[in-house]
């Protein structure tokens, strides 16, 4: 019986982290876990994870040492033990059916990677978007995606195998899913599931890039393509 463990980074995410939770915990098989990073917040979040621990044996919960979103990924990811690990944020809204639907699209296909579709809801859970699929275009192109990336981490699972040749994501990196995407798509298989399996909450509080000069997004590409030709010279030496 497959485990699938779920990442998920906490700060500040009080408002909608309830809901989100009870998305994901009513589709959890007893053996699955959901491996929760903590960064120090100043809301009601801990008190939030630690109440809903105290009821659902899978949640197990962890401190964040290196604050940050790619910080409490890669410590969420870094503890997960199952065959299969999800990314999740804190205030979107897992599909009824996404795990399941996940995992056939593992087992179909023989991916290493699976990117499913999703919509845009409000802050009170009305679509506001076109699939992303639609909207972002999303799909293979190695170059396409390191010049504009379109990954959703929220949108992202893949195998402990591939797991190993993300981890852990480099400091330098600028967005933690477009590292894992990159990587995805230069040591793996990539599938892509078209149903509509998470609702991504936009709200005044979503944690976003502010618009960048030129010269920086610049460096962030050298970045992103230094750190990846690292991580390839290490898996052909594995």
């Amino acid at each position: 019986m497959k485990k699938i463990s779920i990442a998920m980074a906490v700060y500040n995410g009080e408002r909608f982290l309830e809901e989100q939770l009870d998305s994901i915990l009513q589709q959890l098989e007893p053996q699955d876990e959901l491996v929760i990073s903590y960064d120090n917040s100043k809301d009601r979040t801990w008190e939030i994870i630690t109440s809903f621990s105290e009821r659902y044996p899978q949640i197990e919960i962890y401190k964040n040492k290196t604050p940050g979103v790619t910080g409490n990924f890669n410590n969420a990811l870094s503890l997960c033990t199952g065959d299969y690990l999800f990314i999740c944020d804190q205030d979107d809204r897992w599909a009824e059916n996404k795990r399941a639907a996940v995992l056939e699209t593992f087992e179909k296909t023989g991916a290493d990677m699976v990117i499913h579709n999703g919509v845009h809801i409000d802050s009170e859970g009305k679509v506001i978007s076109e699939p992303f699929f639609t909207t972002y275009r999303i799909g293979d192109g190695k170059i396409r995606n390191i010049l504009r990336s379109r990954y959703s981490g929220c949108c992202m699972a893949f195998t402990r195998e591939m797991a190993q040749k993300i981890l852990p994501m480099p400091p330098k990196i600028d967005a933690y899913d477009r590292w894992i995407g990159t990587v995805g798509e230069f040591l793996g298989k990539i599938a892509y599931d078209d149903r509509i399996l998470l609702y991504h909450r936009m709200h005044g509080d979503n944690v976003t890039t502010n618009t960048r000069s030129i010269g920086v997004i610049l460096s962030t590409r050298i970045d992103l393509i230094k750190e990846l030709r690292k991580r390839i010279r290490r898996e052909r030496r594995e």
